[in-house]
């Protein structure tokens, strides 16, 4: 008898345990799906760096070593859920589950809280594939609309060795 107490109380701690561990499965799965390996955002900040230096115009496309057919420039301030409705599409850049979760609650909801950061989000069919937050010391795009959406924008630095980025005719 003291058996079969045992597995009468064993059995709704297994269907108490698989129903807890449902929408961890779930959640895992989004991360997967939403996981951008954001490969080339330390390159293109290099690359940036490097053209910010000189005065000569240059193409966004020429410095990005991704293949991306949208770009969207967001500004300080810009929460992760407007970023995402704007985008289109959800993705992560945490390489953790643990952190993709983080990134998911009020911690992870103000990627931009300071006057200091500016977002670009690249794409290519709709899918997010370089993230990348620049603080405005190294290239400040805030005089920019805050979506563009043109491969060939063709930028510049900004006048007595500002850091600035804008449009050149």
């Amino acid at each position: 008898m003291n058996k079969m107490n045992k597995k009468k109380r064993a059995i709704p701690l297994l269907l108490l345990l698989i129903i807890l561990l449902i929408p961890f499965g779930f959640s895992y799965a989004s991360f997967q799906s939403k996981q951008t390996a954001n490969q080339g955002a330390d390159e293109f900040v290099s690359r940036l760096q490097a053209v910010m230096k000189g005065s000569a115009a240059f193409k966004l496309s020429e410095l990005t070593p991704v293949d991306w057919d949208h770009a969207y420039i967001f500004h300080p301030y810009t929460t992760k859920s407007e970023m995402e409705r704007i985008v289109g599409t959800s993705w992560t850049t945490s390489s953790s589950f643990i952190g993709y979760l983080l990134d998911r609650t009020f911690l992870g909801a103000y990627p931009l809280d300071d006057d200091s950061l500016n977002k670009l989000v690249f794409t290519k069919n709709g899918k997010v594939v370089l993230d990348v937050t620049l603080n405005r010391s190294i290239a400040d795009f805030t005089t920019l609309k805050e979506i563009r959406r043109d491969k060939e924008l063709l930028l510049g630095t900004g006048t007595e060795g500002a850091n600035v980025v804008g449009s050149k005719p």
